[in-house]
C-alpha cells in the first residue's frame, strides 16, 4: 500500500472501477488516481470479449 506523499500516513485503495486505482490518505485527504494499463471487457462478444480498449 503506497505511502502519502503529502504526510507520510498509509493510502486506502479502491480497485472497483475498470478504468482506474484511486488511492485516498485518510489523514489530509489527497487522492492519487492511477490508470489502468488495460482492461478487459466484460461482455460477452465472442472472441472480442478479452479484447483490451482502447479509448485515448
Amino acid at each position: 500500500m503506497p505511502q502519502c506523499s503529502n504526510c507520510g500516513e498509509r493510502m486506502s485503495r479502491n480497485d472497483e472501477t475498470t478504468k482506474l486505482t484511486e488511492y485516498v490518505c485518510a489523514r489530509c485527504h489527497r487522492t492519487e488516481i492511477v490508470r489502468k494499463p488495460a482492461y478487459r471487457v466484460t461482455a460477452s462478444a465472442g472472441a472480442d470479449a478479452a479484447a483490451v480498449a482502447d479509448d485515448d
